[in-house]
């Protein structure tokens, strides 16, 4: 085709244009209720991704503690934890990302407070995806 009859051809044409894509934010819940420990406690946000979910917390030791998050599938299969380090009597406030490499990823973590020995844990709480 020569480039005259291209041109004509394609000049009356209507240009196709895709619509910009739309994505939805990550949904996001408080952890609530605050998971809590005599006066140790944590509280924040669990922000839910299609492979993992951050929890961003601040987290209250008193005494010697660790939090842990866990990670749930669909299948109630649970995913390798992620945890803090060990604080003892102080604040910290930071993001654990909790992976859950499946599609649709997490639809629920659980929380869990765990002594000095971080052998035994103290209270959990479960947390659902909204």
């Amino acid at each position: 085709m020569s480039a005259v009859v291209a041109a004509t051809v394609l000049g009356g044409a209507p240009i196709a244009t895709a619509a910009p894509a739309t994505t939805t934010a990550d949904p996001s819940s408080s952890i609530d209720p605050i998971l809590r420990y005599g006066a140790t406690y944590a509280l924040g946000t669990l922000r839910w991704h299609q492979r993992s979910v951050d929890v961003d917390y601040s987290f209250k030791a008193s005494n010697c503690r660790r939090l842990y998050a866990y990670g749930y599938d669909a299948n109630g299969k649970e995913w390798p934890g992620r945890s803090t380090s060990l604080h003892c009597n102080d604040v910290s406030t930071d993001t654990m990302n909790v992976p859950v490499d499946i599609a649709g990823g997490a639809v629920a973590v659980v929380l869990c407070f765990r002594d000095e020995t971080d052998k035994h844990d103290l209270v959990c709480e479960g947390y659902a995806h909204p």
